[in-house]
């Protein structure tokens, strides 16, 4: 059978409505691959347009970045620092499929991060945590055209799923000037398909359900440059890269016709899914320590590492990310007397422009949005928090596709506090 993923799709369910919680936004174009990739690491760039590869945490601040390991090495002594994000999402979508009105949007509010970072050693840093990788969540109609006819039947696809990546992140900072990272994750997850052929192949319902479960490591590295240009400039440059990294999975065939089993298989296969090359370069400057300009390029090499479909493929893609950060700094006392500066509040904005790694019809889909963010730390307690917002936008409504217009809330909360001091004992 040919399968018409796009040709005639009419959105008939968003994860319920509304108000869904606790459940991923619905998207037609997350039944390719493993769904949608996550493209934020939800940390401090966040509110910067993802923009922040050369970036790092230092005494001043509290929040960590995530896309570049070598960044763990910038934490202060001392202190361990946790991070929890939460992100509220609503989408509208467009375009002539959408045939309901009435189920044209979704939302949802997930938890997303939880990450412990410590500094081991003054040149040593390391984090664990959970993150999420992808998501798949579809609700749609379309047409399957049966090979070797011309009967064209109505079809029903849905399907639900995620990957996450638990991670371990060593830094180390070779001098002054460089810091370098590893990222040691294992991606792990869940898909599950149904297609529902409602007429023209038997007397009853044909239905197809697909049970992947999936789990492989995954390898990130990075480096970070500094130095000093003059007293007010502090220059800044970062990379990171990754090997192509097949998924392995297990899979679960089942088709029915009606109440009858037709087929039922269990299999193993070691190449479900390739992750592509990648690679993220980025530069920044510091201004009088106050603010924060950005840039990022990234790309990944999708073309022809995974089978492409009648009406898809799979090419390569490319993001470019802009960001913009003011910092407010304050200086205290600590009891013995020594004058420290800390971070007070920072506020950012930020614009980002996608090419994907999808091509529908010929169309390679793009995303584009704008970014803010604006956190503080409180001085005399161990507590943070950083709120963002992203409005962006995804798709075409040309050639009968889909345009998703989203909003996205992050809300991140931060804990600090000594790990390992040597206290001095007296009798």
């Amino acid at each position: 059978m040919k399968l018409n993923i796009f040709s005639s799709l009419l959105i008939v369910s968003l994860i319920g409505g509304t108000n869904s919680w606790a459940q991923n936004n619905a998207s037609p174009y997350s039944i390719i691959g493993i769904g949608d990739l996550e493209k934020s690491s939800f940390d401090r760039t966040s509110g910067m347009g993802y923009a922040g590869v050369a970036l790092s945490s230092d005494a001043t601040n509290r929040f960590l970045y995530h896309a570049n390991p070598a960044s763990y090495s910038g934490l202060q002594d001392k202190f361990f620092n946790f991070e929890a994000t939460a992100r509220y999402k609503g989408v509208t979508y467009a375009g002539t499929p959408i045939g309901n009105a009435s189920a044209n949007q979704s939302s949802d509010l997930q938890f997303k991060k939880l990450v412990v970072a410590i500094k081991i050693k003054p040149k040593w840093g390391a984090a664990i945590g959970l993150l999420p990788f992808s998501t798949s969540n579809y609700s749609f109609y379309s047409k399957k055209t049966i090979i070797g006819s011309t009967t064209i039947v109505p079809t029903y696809n849905e399907g639900t799923g995620s990957t996450n990546q638990f991670f371990i992140a060593n830094s180390y900072k070779i001098n002054k000037y460089l810091s370098l990272g590893l990222h040691t994750s294992y991606i792990f997850g869940q898909l599950n398909q149904t297609e529902t052929l409602l007429s023209g192949v038997s007397d009853s319902t044909l239905t197809t359900e697909r049970n992947t479960l999936l789990g492989s490591f995954y390898f990130k590295g990075g480096l970070q440059f500094q130095t000093k240009l003059s007293k007010n400039i502090q220059l800044l440059a970062g990379a990171t890269g990754s090997l192509k990294t097949a998924l392995n999975a297990n899979n679960q065939l089942k088709v029915t016709d009606g109440t009858t089993a037709l087929l039922s298989d269990n299999h193993y296969k070691d190449t479900y899914f390739n992750l592509p090359v990648s690679y993220t370069g980025g530069i920044a400057a510091k201004i009088k320590d106050k603010y924060t300009i950005a840039a990022d390029y990234n790309f990944q090499s999708w073309d022809g590492i995974n089978p492409n479909a009648y009406n898809y493929r799979l090419v390569n893609s490319s993001r470019y990310s802009l960001g913009f950060e003011y910092s407010k700094k304050i200086n205290f006392r600590d009891y013995q007397g020594n004058i420290l500066s800390a971070e007070k509040y920072f506020l950012q904005t930020g614009i980002f422009y996608t090419d994907s790694y999808l091509q529908v019809y010929g169309r390679q889909l793009t995303e584009y949005g704008l970014t803010f963010g604006a956190g503080f730390n409180t001085v005399k307690s161990n507590l943070g928090m950083q709120l963002g917002l992203e409005i962006g936008r995804r798709g075409t409504k040309d050639v009968g596709l889909v345009q998703e217009t989203y909003t996205q809330v992050f809300a991140t909360f931060v804990y600090r506090d000594f790990w390992r001091v040597k206290v001095k004992r007296y009798n």
